[in-house]
């Protein structure tokens, strides 16, 4: 096995996983539901209330995530008292963990995650059920779970897709065609790439399961969805294409 890097080193921890994840999931923008940002973090006694462990556990794993730069520490005052330290991923020293040595562990977490009893068989139900769990927070407030039936319609479906997408990382541009029943959603920056290069099948499957879910979630189930890896000067591109006949008018309130 190659050496790992200082920052995969500590993640063999469930623990330090565990805080990722929590930090890292947290929305770019607040919401009703979830007031903390990615951008603020949360506190040591926010992440144990949120993990299920003693605040001094919790400082005992940050203090050695903050020593790696995956994480970064924020003093934010709310106005009373002294100021609070929190915490927040750092995106840019994840990206490092990008990298061959990097993705041989992912792959074993993922395998061993599907093993577990109970658990995904596949990468694609994987993201299925990362779709069912994010449910609330994929469907923006008053959008139609019907399907579509005005381009302008299909074309929101693909915008929340599309917030999704970056919600993970990637990149996306979006050009419609078929007077509004096919979409492209070119995507950019694959937060993945190099997993998609050396395991297709993990990376593909978990792709295709995160957009066809979120498609079946906003009402599309029956799109037709197809994925090209590497295309486009080295873009990934999904083609989704509905068979719904559109009215010639967008309906009014």
């Amino acid at each position: 096995m190659s050496e790992q890097t200082p920052g995969m080193a500590l993640l063999t921890s469930p623990v330090r996983r565990q805080i990722l994840d929590v930090l890292a999931q947290l929305p770019v923008q607040a919401t009703p539901k979830e007031p903390k940002t990615r951008r603020d973090g949360l506190t040591a006694a926010e992440l144990g209330a949120r993990i299920g462990l003693h605040v001094t556990t919790i400082r005992f794993h940050v203090d050695q995530l903050l020593e790696a730069g995956l994480v970064c520490a924020n003093d934010i005052s709310n106005g009373v008292g002294r100021p609070k330290r929190h915490y927040a991923a750092n995106p840019g020293r994840l990206a490092e963990l990008n990298r061959p040595d990097g993705y041989h562990m992912v792959a074993e977490v993922l395998a061993d995650a599907f093993a577990a009893a109970g658990g995904p068989s596949t990468a694609e139900e994987a993201a299925e059920r990362w779709v069912r769990k994010h449910a609330d927070e994929i469907v923006p407030e008053g959008l139609s779970t019907a399907p579509a039936r005005t381009p302008g319609q299909c074309l929101s479906k693909v915008g929340a897709l599309v917030d999704v997408l970056e919600a993970w990382g990637y990149s996306a541009t979006v050009s419609t065609s078929d007077e509004g029943h096919t979409a492209e959603i070119s995507l950019r920056t694959c937060p993945i790439r190099e997993l998609a290069a050396n395991n297709p099948a993990i990376a593909c499957g978990l792709h295709r399961g995160l957009v066809c879910s979120t498609l079946a979630l906003l009402g599309e189930e029956d799109a037709d969805t197809q994925l090209v890896p590497f295309a486009d000067g080295g873009a990934c591109v999904a083609h989704v294409t509905t068979h719904q006949s559109f009215s010639n008018q967008e309906a009014r309130p």
